[in-house]
């Protein structure tokens, strides 16, 4: 008989992204009467909870949600992160066409504590430094936030919160193939030292450096907040004259890629590599005067900015030399746009 696989061996493949799936709110919607509306069926759930107590009632699955799961098992690991733990490979999976060796994560205990999903840690353990999107119904106020720092320290996150009332929905998925596609792209076209990058949805510590030593991380892990530039630097890729040298229409991919994923773009000024010792990674400020994408309004609400100036104007780079960007002239202004 097949069994379910637990979480041990996840993230000795760092290359290939991880799709964690919750049952209760996204596979099954807490509310029967718009679940039979939507076209979920009921099945009857009549074993063991994980806790092994006995319950009985009606689960309410969709049809068409293992056909466009395994969509997403085409460039990603499938993976359980819920509290039915191997209850939902066992009998959910099968319900919906997917495998019944699906890797399971032992989240231990579920619900948000103190602003953080509990299972998220457990899934970040299991996962180490692997891309990973999650579907779920439930996030804190901490989440979004730490997502972002942990994609700014290379390990792309990308939370997907799902309504619980309708459960998974036809948007969510296209939502993380976007995502998964562009993870593809960038593979292939990997940034300059030198060069903006994106971040999604950003503050812990930070446990990870970037490919030449320097820490990606734009969360300041006293005051839980994240670094943004109180003003442009003086080579903000937003000024006129295109100051950085940036290929002709690098610029608007640059910010094409971070609306689409409701992220940011992390100041060249700041990046490693090109600071002085003790600047840190922060947040473009021509980006976020121009641009209000989800992650900077959770940020703002929950979390607020810690500001700070740009590095001086007779800042060089650690090893010396003056960076130039891609080698071509041409500017791309996108213009204001909120």
């Amino acid at each position: 008989m097949t069994t379910p696989r637990t979480a041990p061996a996840l993230a000795a493949n760092r290359a290939r992204p991880v799709v964690a799936i919750d049952v209760d709110g996204v596979l099954n919607p807490d509310d029967p009467r718009t679940a039979r509306q939507l076209g979920y069926h009921p099945h009857r759930y009549d074993g063991p909870a994980p806790s092994g107590q006995h319950v009985s009632g009606e689960v309410w699955l969709h049809p068409d949600h293992g056909t466009w799961l395994r969509e997403l098992a085409l460039n990603a690991d499938l993976v359980w992160c819920t509290s039915w733990g191997a209850i939902a490979a066992t009998w959910i999976g099968p319900r919906l066409g997917l495998p019944v060796d699906l890797q399971v994560i032992d989240v231990g205990q579920s619900g948000v504590r103190f602003g953080r999903q509990l299972k998220l840690a457990g899934l970040y353990r299991a996962i180490g430094g692997r891309p990973v999107a999650v579907l779920d119904d439930t996030f804190g106020g901490r989440d979004g936030s730490e997502a972002a720092d942990r994609t700014a320290r290379g390990k792309a996150t990308l939370l997907v919160p799902v309504d619980g009332v309708t459960g998974l929905q036809r948007g969510h998925i296209d939502q993380v193939l976007n995502w998964l596609s562009r993870l593809a792209i960038d593979a292939q076209e990997p940034y300059a030292r030198d060069e903006p990058r994106t971040g999604p949805t950003a503050p812990q510590e930070s446990d990870e450096v970037g490919d030449d030593g320097g820490d990606l991380s734009i969360g300041d892990p006293v005051l839980r907040k994240s670094r943004l530039l109180s003003r442009k630097c003086d080579t903000c890729i937003f000024r006129p004259g295109n100051l950085m040298h940036l290929s002709e229409g690098r610029l608007r991919d640059l910010v094409a890629e971070a609306r689409r994923d409701e992220g940011f773009v992390i100041c060249h000024e700041t990046l490693p590599g090109y600071r002085r010792p003790g600047v840190k990674p922060a947040i473009c400020r021509g980006f976020a005067d121009r641009y209000s994408t989800q992650t900077l309004q959770v940020i703002e609400r929950l979390f607020g900015f810690l500001e700070v100036d740009p590095p001086e104007k007779d800042a060089t780079p650690t090893d010396g030399t003056v960076p130039t960007g891609d080698s071509a002239t041409g500017s791309a202004d996108p213009g204001p746009a909120r």
